[in-house]
C-alpha cells in the first residue's frame, strides 16, 4: 500500500510540474528590421559628379534665370523647387514655385522663374512679389537606380548692399565691393557642382555672384586651413587668385563677379 501510494505521489507531483497541459513555447516578434542608410558622399568626392548651379536674376528683379547642367548620364527626370521669401521685413511670406522637366537624354535644364504670379488668356498679366531677398533651391534627380537630392541657398541683395557683403548669409562667403551700380540686383547662391574639373581638391560648397560683371573687390572664404587657394572661373578655365590667409578667412582680389572655388 505505501508503494503504491508512493507511485501515485511521485505521478501526481510530476502532473503538478509539468502542468495540465502541453508545454507552451513563446515567441518574441522580432524588431521590424532598418533600412540601410546609403553612405552619404562626401563633396571631395562627388564634386565632379554633382549638377552645376547658375541663377541669374533680371535688371528688375523679377525673374530668374535657373540653369542646372552636368546631370549624371542615364538621369531620367529633374523635379526643382525653388522657394524665396518677399515682404517687408517683419512680415515676409514664403512663396514657391515648383516643376519636374523630362530630360529625355539631355544633361541640363533651363527655366526662367517669376517671383509672383501670371494670368494668361490673350494676354499674359503679371503680378511681381516685392522685396524678394532670400531662398533656397532643390533639385531632385531621378535615375534607374533612385532619386540624387541636391539642396542651395541663396540671397538676392542690391549693389550698394555689396559694401557690407554679398553672401548667401550662411557665413562661410562673401563678396565685398564698392563700385557695383547701387540698385542693380546680383544673386549669390552656392552652385552645388562645378563648371570644370578643377585643379586641386575642392576645400568647400563653390559660390557664384550673378550676373557676370566688372567689380573690383575682396572675394573670401571661411576656412581653418591657411594654405587654402581661390579660384575663379573665366568661362574657359579655373584662375587662381592671389590669396591670403587672416583671422579664419581666405581671402583674394578679384575684378569682377563670377563662380568661385577654394581648393585645397
Amino acid at each position: 500500500m505505501k508503494k503504491l501510494l508512493t507511485v501515485y505521489c511521485l505521478l501526481l507531483t510530476a502532473f503538478l510540474l509539468g502542468g495540465c497541459g502541453p508545454a507552451k513555447t513563446t515567441t518574441e516578434n522580432p524588431p521590424p528590421s532598418q533600412p540601410t542608410p546609403l553612405p552619404t558622399k562626401s563633396l571631395e568626392s562627388s564634386i565632379g559628379q554633382r549638377p552645376f548651379v547658375n541663377l541669374v536674376p533680371t535688371a528688375d528683379g523679377h525673374w530668374v534665370n535657373l540653369s542646372a547642367e552636368n546631370f549624371p548620364v542615364g538621369s531620367l527626370t529633374v523635379d526643382y523647387e525653388l522657394i524665396y521669401f518677399a515682404g517687408e521685413i517683419g512680415n515676409k511670406v514664403e512663396r514657391g514655385v515648383a516643376g519636374t522637366v523630362d530630360l529625355k537624354g539631355e544633361r541640363s535644364l533651363t527655366r526662367k522663374i517669376l517671383f509672383g504670379s501670371e494670368s494668361c488668356t490673350v494676354k499674359c498679366k503679371y503680378h511681381f512679389d516685392e522685396n524678394v531677398s532670400e531662398g533656397s533651391l532643390t533639385l531632385k534627380v531621378k535615375n534607374a537606380q533612385g532619386t540624387d537630392k541636391y539642396e542651395s541657398a541663396y540671397r538676392l541683395q542690391k549693389g550698394n548692399e555689396a559694401k557690407e557683403g554679398l553672401t548667401t548669409g550662411d557665413g562661410n562667403f562673401k563678396f565685398v565691393a564698392t563700385n557695383l551700380s547701387a540698385n542693380a540686383y546680383f544673386l549669390t547662391i552656392s552652385t552645388i557642382g562645378v563648371p570644370s574639373e578643377l585643379p586641386g581638391v575642392v576645400a568647400a560648397t563653390p559660390y557664384g555672384v550673378f550676373p557676370t560683371t566688372s567689380a573690383k573687390g575682396m572675394v573670401s572664404f571661411k576656412t581653418a586651413e591657411q594654405t587654402d587657394k581661390i579660384y575663379l572661373w573665366n568661362n574657359s578655365k579655373w584662375e587662381e587668385l592671389d590669396s591670403t590667409y587672416a583671422d579664419g578667412w581666405v581671402t583674394a582680389p578679384v575684378a569682377k563677379t563670377g563662380i568661385f572655388a577654394l581648393v585645397k
